[in-house]
């Protein structure tokens, strides 16, 4: 394997190997001046007030948290780092391992497959013309990139001690392969940029910047100039870059040419493309093979860009993506479960919190940009409550609605609703550099008959964020999603007929019963009777009253609980009610004082009532809700 990889970072295909210092001499060599260092103290303290929380931690396992007690002392002591770097152009050893990293601020894949859908949609309407699509695969794209042609294109455009850090970063690197627990031995690669590394996307662009200036074809304005900018320029977007995903859009006498360049233009570089994993999706009108290389270009009837499968004409194929995507939650949730993730394993918020935040967010890809039909976002719903059922140990049939709203997830319906209008208000404070942020003004009229248009009739945006979006802040959308997730959830309420639902807290937000302080059959009590578990499942006959089955009604009266927990019978259900009042937060001593008295009470009520459902006699409880009690008295 180590002799494999050697081969690949050996630039056997460049032009002219380079040796492994063969970069671009310097016009100045260290030590540099520090007074062109960009680093200062004040610079060096707001990055790291600005650092995220709660998140984990990298190779060094040192977590925001940690550092920011240190910040008085931390600050110097990095700015004379930083300062050594700068002035030697050298970097410590473990700055060179490659780290997993994003891309660029405010370029998200979702706009690169928005555009690609956009220029389509504008070449087929107003230049009727449906292009055909080639997506195009490097080999190994990353692991074969000249770096002496990147520090060539940047030495006229960085000082000389920021491109020697680069310089150190990347090229005085070794590399290991651990495989079978055996650690091979260590090799310099000739080419290529880490794996992983934050900075390699950039430097990848920059390698394969001039490939879309080679492709595009001079814009010439004649008599036939309308005067839409976006309609009239939109012909000469002929390609689309994201790293190193590219795709050429043109018609089929234009494609062949193209394809003729791309070849052209890997041979100058030293890198070549994979035909046998390039992509052709073509209408059906064009019926031509094409070659890369002399090897023919498959055809098929859609291609998975950046993860959303695009068909003919530049359309998602909403079938294909919703499937894929329950397809790839479901494995996710079943090695979950492998690992406890159910109702006999982790906490049920704990749990809830790994579904959302790992397996609905593979569920959610690709949702904020599609315009989807009821029976898609009905399968979407199906599968949620299947999770969450399976969390909660619920039957396959049992509501799903109550487990949502304990958890505060709302349904894929709602969370579609509120994906894509994040989404369009995102798209409206993007960058002036961007794409998508050019194409805008045209997208956005109803005249246009657009994507993004049909995203826009969204129930989230439509009637709360388009009729203010020249005035909306995030402050402001963020107070407008709240009050939609409200009054989809007040919506639900007045639509169905379910007791537990109405009985449970009338606010979107994690119900306290999840997360208070009691032991687990305490909790479990609680949740079952939430869920209309306890008593449930098939009738049972009271063990007090032969002629009478087990109910919440009969519990009532047989176990007198408006009387033991001193309420009216004018409230309906006195356990629910009570549970609705428990605090959110830790409350003042004066206000938690009639816990002291209700809530071990309530813990004996369901103690007994979950015995007796079962044909036993209860025993006496054991400091019934004395975690709840000791909590609330520190």
């Amino acid at each position: 394997m180590a002799d494999h990889l050697k081969g690949i970072f050996a630039g056997q295909i460049l032009t002219s190997t380079p040796a492994l210092d063969a970069s671009p001499t310097l016009t100045s060599s260290p030590p540099f001046d520090l007074d062109l260092c960009p680093f200062s103290s004040d610079q060096i303290h707001e990055t790291l007030k600005q650092l995220p929380r709660k998140k984990a931690p990298g190779i060094d396992h040192i977590q925001t948290e940690m550092l920011l007690p240190l910040l008085p002392t931390l600050v110097p002591q990095l700015l004379h780092l930083f300062h050594v770097c700068w002035q030697w152009s050298y970097t410590p050893l473990s700055w060179r391992v490659a780290q997993v990293g994003g891309f660029r601020e405010s370029r998200s894949s979702l706009d690169q497959v928005q555009c690609l859908i956009e220029i389509c949609s504008v070449l087929g309407r107003n230049h009727n013309s449906s292009p055909t699509l080639a997506f195009l695969d490097i080999k190994s794209a990353y692991d074969t990139v000249d770096r002496s042609y990147v520090w060539s294109e940047l030495q006229s455009h960085l000082c000389p001690a920021l491109l020697g850090i680069l310089k150190n970063l990347f090229d005085h690197v070794q590399i290991e392969i651990l495989l079978d627990n055996r650690v091979s031995y260590r090799f310099s690669p000739v080419t290529g940029v880490l794996q992983g590394s934050i900075l390699s996307p950039f430097l990848y662009s920059i390698y394969i910047n001039r490939l879309p200036s080679l492709l595009r074809q001079p814009l010439l304005l004649d008599n036939s100039f309308s005067g839409d900018i976006v309609s009239d320029l939109t012909p000469s977007i002929n390609c689309l870059l994201y790293a190193d995903d590219v795709v050429l859009i043109a018609t089929p006498e234009n494609l062949t040419s193209l394809l003729q360049k791309c070849e052209a233009h890997s041979y100058s570089l030293g890198y070549r493309w994979n035909p046998l994993k390039c992509v052709i999706v073509a209408p059906t009108s064009d019926v031509k093979t094409y070659q890369l290389y002399g090897t023919t270009i498959p055809n098929e009837s859609s291609f998975s860009y950046l993860g959303i499968p695009i068909k003919p004409g530049g359309l998602i194929d909403y079938p294909a993506m919703i499937q894929h995507n329950i397809n790839k939650a479901s494995l996710t949730m079943n090695q979950f479960a492998a690992i406890d993730l159910n109702s006999k394993g982790f906490p049920p918020l704990l749990a809830c919190r790994f579904y959302s935040q790992m397996v609905r967010a593979q569920l959610d890809y690709g949702l904020a940009i599609s315009p989807l039909t009821t029976k898609f976002i009905h399968q979407l719903d199906t599968f949620q409550n299947q999770c969450i059922r399976r969390i909660f140990g619920g039957h396959s049939r049992s509501s799903a609605q109550v487990m949502l709203h304990l958890v505060n997830l709302p349904s894929m319906r709602t969370r579609v609703a509120v994906l894509q209008a994040q989404y369009l208000f995102r798209s409206t404070h993007l960058p002036d550099d961007t794409l998508l942020a050019h194409l805008l003004p045209y997208i956005q009229s109803s005249t246009s008959h657009s994507h993004w248009y049909k995203l826009a009739n969204t129930p989230m945006w439509k009637p709360l964020c388009g009729p203010i979006l020249d005035t909306l802040d995030k402050k402001k959308f963020l107070s407008l999603r709240t009050k939609f997730l409200a009054d989809q959830f007040q919506n639900l309420c007045n639509n169905s007929d379910s007791i537990l639902l109405s009985s449970t807290r009338p606010t979107i937000q994690v119900d306290p019963i999840l997360w208070l302080p009691m032991t687990c059959s305490e909790r479990s009590r609680v949740l079952r009777w939430r869920l209309g578990w306890l008593p449930g499942g098939k009738p049972k006959e009271c063990i007090f009253h032969p002629y009478h089955n087990w109910s919440r009604r009969h519990a009532f009266d047989c176990l007198q609980i408006h009387h033991r927990l001193y309420l009216p019978r004018s409230i309906e259900d006195p356990i629910s009610f009570l549970l609705n009042l428990l605090p959110l937060h830790k409350p003042r001593p004066t206000a938690s004082h009639s816990w002291f008295t209700l809530w071990p009470i309530l813990c004996t009520i369901l103690h007994e009532l979950d015995y007796y459902f079962h044909d036993e006699c209860p025993p006496p409880p054991v400091d019934p809700g004395a975690k709840l009690l000791n909590w609330l008295s520190k």
